[in-house]
C-alpha cells in the first residue's frame, strides 16, 4: 500500500475527531428520543455532522491518493464506530432510538464517503492539471 502512513495518519484524526463530536455533543442525545418533529430534527442535524464530517475526510484523502483505492470507505467506518460504540454501550437515554440513530449515523458516513471520493477525484484531476501545465 503506497498510502499507508496517509491512511494512517487519516484514521487517527479522523477517530479522534469523531469522538470528540459525540462526547461534546451527547447531552443533545436526549432530543432524538422526543417524539414528532422534535427527534426528526435532532437525527437530521446528528446525520448532516457525520456526512458532511465523512465528506470532508474522504475528499481530502482522496485528492492526492495516486489509482484508484476504497480505502474511504475505511475511514468512513471509522468515523461511524465512535458514536456507534457510544449509542450501544455508554448512552442511556437512547433506549428505543438506537437502533435508528445508528442506522442514520451510518448512512451518513457512507453517503458522506461516496460523494467525498467524487469530490476528491474532482480536485485531483485539477490538482494534476496544474503539475502538468507548470512543468511544461
Amino acid at each position: 500500500m503506497k498510502d499507508g502512513a496517509r491512511l494512517f495518519a487519516y484514521t487517527t484524526w479522523v477517530i479522534m475527531i469523531s469522538l470528540a463530536i459525540i462526547v461534546f455533543t451527547n447531552s443533545f442525545l436526549v432530543y432524538v428520543t422526543y417524539p414528532e418533529w422534535q427527534g426528526l430534527v435532532a437525527l437530521l442535524a446528528f446525520g448532516l455532522i457525520y456526512l458532511n464530517f465523512s465528506y470532508i475526510a474522504s475528499k481530502r484523502f482522496i485528492r492526492k491518493v495516486i489509482g484508484e483505492t476504497y480505502s474511504h470507505f475505511v475511514i468512513a467506518l471509522l468515523i461511524f464506530l465512535p458514536p456507534a460504540i457510544w449509542a450501544t454501550y455508554i448512552n442511556e437515554e437512547l433506549e428505543g432510538s438506537r437502533f435508528i440513530f445508528t442506522l442514520i449515523i451510518a448512512f451518513s458516513c457512507g453517503l458522506g464517503a461516496f460523494y467525498g471520493h467524487r469530490g476528491g477525484r474532482r480536485e485531483q484531476r485539477n490538482y494534476l492539471e496544474k503539475q502538468q501545465r507548470s512543468h511544461s
